[in-house]
């Protein structure tokens, strides 16, 4: 049940940094970045829309929304929906984000030199939650 509370937690950081960014991107406002990095060269660079021109935090707001629902479903006891266990699924995506995670922080080191620290955030974000929802799957 613990591993299901710290998911739903990382859930809702990497919702907020999305939601942090996406707000900023709409406002047309920098970010204010306190690792002295320039964050905005990072969320503005042509690696910001990996999937059909979708810029990763929207992407991330969908991805955190959908992962905070389905722990709360999983806290209350629901594991199927119809006949579908979707645990699986949800390693599946988490794993997938990990791997997105890891590019993006391969992206920010070796070819922009650029670090955004909510970008770095989200990256430990969908890491953690790929982790934790490995062990609860082994568990």
């Amino acid at each position: 049940m613990l591993l299901i509370i710290f998911i739903g937690f990382f859930a809702l950081v990497g919702f907020a940094v999305s939601w942090y960014i996406f707000l900023k991107k709409q406002k047309h406002e920098k970010l204010v970045c306190f690792m002295g990095d320039d964050c905005n060269k990072v969320v503005n660079s042509k690696y910001n829309s990996l999937f059909f021109g979708i810029p990763n935090e929207v992407i991330g707001l969908g991805y955190y929304a959908s992962i905070f629902v389905g722990v709360t479903l999983l806290f209350f006891g629901v594991h199927y929906i119809g006949r579908i266990s979707f645990l699986p699924v949800f390693l599946v995506a988490s794993g997938i984000s990990a791997l997105v995670a890891l590019y993006l922080l391969y992206v920010q080191y070796i070819v922009l030199k650029e670090w955004c620290e909510y970008c770095v955030t989200s990256a430990i974000t969908s890491i953690a939650i790929f982790a934790l929802t490995l062990a609860y799957t082994i568990i």
